[in-house]
């Protein structure tokens, strides 16, 4: 019995309380991934102007049909004007038109009205076909139209809630500017903004029925600043939305009770992958369907969509 190495009660006690007294490291929380569904919807919201149009991952059972739109024009190119603002806001079309908003300032420190434009992306089409209608992608694109001597001034731009202006407003565009997170002097290509949609933004609306203060406040809304840029000349905008549509009655068009999309994710998953992976997901996006041409993706892609890094030469400010 020699050979036999006895253990007793004691020892085992004794061997398990020493075990439990170490240090155990905290296990990594669970990594979220997307299905088909949702990773087609996360690309689409990354870059509204060239991915696959596909259904939203918004909550409930509604539908409709899905198209995106354009629009251009300018801003401060009175013939005094070297600062203003832009203030759109895609989710909510409206007889008003207070869903885009400019104001064109002889200087920074001027207080200009805001001015309601009827300019938004595809506007025409759903003022006269649509009973409902949601945003579920859109951007900005901001370019200095000048000669490259000439380019001078600041712009400030990013997130703000629909709310932030409204036509009875009077205010200057340094005001604006200090409600946008993001600053940089005025830029030699383009910057882009993207739009990260609230839950008020699953909800569809009715263009047909005048601006709700209230409402338009719970939206998101994409913001620009500018100011001393040359007189005359002002800046460009690119307006790009991609909307899903109800038809009103009298089209001949079927309601889509089947176009929801079949996903087990959620819109707050799209969203926290995108703020996740911004830099990393886009690029490998662009690799797949641009034949490899990610840096023309990512010039575009700003620092707006929460905390997705750009390539465009601009940082957004840290966040307490």
């Amino acid at each position: 019995m020699a050979g036999i190495k006895v253990t007793g009660p004691g020892k085992k006690k004794k061997k398990a309380k020493a075990k439990s007294a170490g240090i155990v490291a905290p296990s990594a929380p669970p990594k979220r991934f997307l299905d088909a569904a949702a990773y087609d919807y996360a690309k689409l919201l990354s870059d509204p102007c060239n991915a696959k149009v596909v259904p939203p991952i918004y909550p409930g059972s509604d539908a409709g049909f899905l198209f995106r739109a354009d629009s251009f024009g300018s801003v401060g190119t009175g013939a005094s004007q070297t600062a203003g603002y832009i203030h759109w806001t895609p989710g909510y079309p409206n007889a008003t038109n207070t869903d885009f908003l400019l104001g064109g300032a002889a200087d920074s420190a001027t207080a200009v009205a805001a001015a309601a434009f009827a300019q938004g992306p595809g506007k025409p089409f759903i003022n006269a076909n649509s009973r409902a209608v949601r945003c579920i992608a859109a951007c900005m694109r901001i370019s200095f139209p000048g000669a490259e001597s000439a380019r001078s001034g600041r712009i400030h731009y990013g997130l703000t809630p629909g709310g932030l202006l409204d036509v009875s407003n009077s205010v200057t565009p340094d005001a604006v500017a200090q409600a946008l997170s993001n600053y940089t002097r005025t830029p030699a290509d383009m910057i882009e903004l993207v739009w990260k949609p609230s839950i008020a933004d699953t909800d569809f609306c009715d263009p047909t029925e005048a601006a709700s203060a209230s409402i338009r406040d719970r939206k998101q809304g994409l913001t620009v600043a500018f100011a001393g840029l040359p007189a005359t000349v002002g800046l460009t905008y690119h307006l790009t939305a991609v909307y899903e549509w109800q038809p009103a009655a009298g089209l001949g068009v079927a309601q889509n009770p089947n176009g929801k999309a079949n996903s087990r994710n959620t819109l707050d998953d799209v969203v926290d992958f995108l703020l996740s992976h911004g830099e990393t997901f886009v690029r490998s996006v662009a690799s797949t369907y641009m034949g490899g041409m990610a840096t023309n993706l990512l010039g575009a892609v700003s620092a707006t969509f929460g905390n997705m890094p750009s390539q465009s030469r601009t940082r957004a400010r840290p966040m307490a």
